[in-house]
């Protein structure tokens, strides 16, 4: 007995020995193929930057926002704005069969500026003039487009004095309306002549080439005044008629019953407006101040909207691929490339500040970039907001471009290095993940919107290179 009990306590007892010979012995099969050490390595630098500014006299107007009036600022310059459009017409009329042509009372142009989006002093008194082209804009329009014999300048559609200051609205208004409306009135006859050719000539209106054929789009121009830039956003037409409606209502006197009385009654509807399939395109007269060009002769990078200055540089690829291959015989993944500029807006007597985004783009591709309508592909182009509290402009995404000249070997070549940095307006768009929010860049357009004057700091740009080495034993 006492021998089987001995058994069946060493049988007992064997699955714990078991275990514990496993947690003491652990195998080395692995840890000798990754013995080394791994060296995450920050590069933060501080570096001057070779830029130039670059004068352009001429630029590609085309938008669909417009800027219309004249402004002087000593230290920007003179700016004189202007705009061309074609129109979008409704392919149908959407008016009563019942209304005549005899019951059509006028037509009006509204231009729209948003509240804010001006420049300048918006109690300036304005008048600006609206003329029908006479003939059709061609396709490759630019900012030194010459309006001369595209209109009579003798025979306006309108004229309208105006200014941009929302102080004549009552409180209700101030606090509701988001924007201010000009109104233009059109002669009669242009309104009449639209009502029957709807009428009788449907056709016309089927398509933007067939509506161009017959009402060319319009000039406005300013006409008066100097002291303020308006940003208009939209630029509609609106026909509007009379008719006669019986109304049920009660009776003046102390009966109490009701009856029908005929009212004239009024309605509108618009007809034509601006819109990004048809072509819009800004005049810009803009003159340099010599206060700016004396800082771009001394060496300063000045940037300037609409048109006017951007900036070339050269980005120092080829020392951050020195740093990168100094040691070959260690393994290097790269994590991160920032590019970060100090700027802030040239001080000025009108407050006009920085430009709101930068496109950093090769040289080589900065005029196909728009030319195609392309948007930041974090490889050869990318942008950056402006930071009012940092006063810098931060490209954070660089890493795909950095890779890019790391495979092609250990030169650089020069037109890899030779950027542009050109202000735009960028639209995004967020689309919601199970986790986070991605951002994604819908546009991005050359910004003709306020003027800005922006100097960039590129003696002190701050470039951040991260990337982790390994050395193998």
């Amino acid at each position: 007995m006492k021998i089987k009990s001995l058994y069946a306590a060493a049988a007992a007892l064997l699955p714990f020995a078991m275990l514990c010979s496993c947690e003491d012995n652990v195998s080395p099969i692995g840890g000798s193929l990754v013995n080394g050490e791994v060296t995450i390595t920050v590069d933060t630098l501080e570096m001057k930057i070779n830029a130039t500014s670059i004068l352009e006299p001429e630029f590609d107007s085309r938008t669909q926002t417009k800027l219309l009036g004249r402004i002087n600022v000593p230290q920007y310059g003179s700016l004189d704005c202007s705009f061309v459009s074609q129109l979008m017409c409704a392919t149908a009329m959407n008016i009563p069969d019942s209304i005549t042509v005899n019951d059509v009372d006028s037509m009006r142009m509204v231009l729209t500026v948003p509240r804010g989006s001006l420049t300048g002093d918006s109690l300036a008194p304005q008048q600006l003039k609206v003329y029908q082209l006479t003939k059709q804009l061609k396709p490759e329009i630019n900012s030194s487009f010459n309006p001369e014999g595209y209109y009579d300048p003798s025979n306006p559609l309108g004229v309208k004095s105006y200014t941009l200051s929302a102080l004549s609205m009552n409180d209700s208004m101030f606090q509701v309306q988001k924007n201010i409306s000009i109104p233009i009135m059109m002669p009669k006859k242009l309104a009449q002549d639209v009502f029957t050719a709807y009428r009788e000539k449907p056709e016309i209106f089927q398509w933007p080439q067939t509506f161009a054929q017959y009402f060319p789009g319009v000039y406005v121009e300013q006409n008066f005044g100097n002291g303020c830039v308006g940003v208009i956003s939209s630029m509609k037409f609106y026909t509007y008629w009379h008719y006669i409606k019986q109304v049920y209502q009660k009776k003046d006197d102390d009966s109490g019953e009701y009856h029908y009385v005929p009212t004239l009654m009024r309605d509108s509807v618009c007809l034509f407006s601006s819109q990004p399939e048809v072509l819009s395109a800004n005049r810009v007269t803009y003159k340099v101040s010599d206060y700016l060009k004396n800082l771009a002769n001394s060496g300063k990078s000045i940037i300037t909207t609409p048109g006017g200055y951007y900036v070339n540089l050269r980005f120092p690829a080829q020392e951050l691929l020195d740093k990168y291959n100094k040691d070959l015989y260690r393994m290097a993944v790269v994590s991160k490339l920032t590019f970060e500029i100090p700027a802030e807006a040239v001080e000025n007597d009108y407050g006009l500040s920085a430009a709101p985004h930068l496109l950093l783009v090769k040289s080589s591709e900065r005029e196909s970039f728009f030319k195609e309508n392309k948007i930041p592909d974090g490889k050869t182009s990318f942008y950056a907001p402006y930071n009012s509290e940092n006063k810098s402009y931060s490209f954070t995404g660089m890493r795909e471009y950095i890779l890019n000249i790391i495979e092609n070997g250990t030169t650089v070549k020069p037109e890899d290095m030779e950027f542009s940095l050109v202000p735009v307006i960028v639209s995004t768009e967020d689309v919601a993940g199970y986790t986070s929010t991605t951002t994604y860049v819908t546009r991005c357009a050359p910004y003709i919107g306020r003027p800005t004057v922006t100097q960039l700091d590129t003696d002190h740009a701050i470039i951040c290179f991260s990337f982790s080495r390994q050395t193998i034993e």
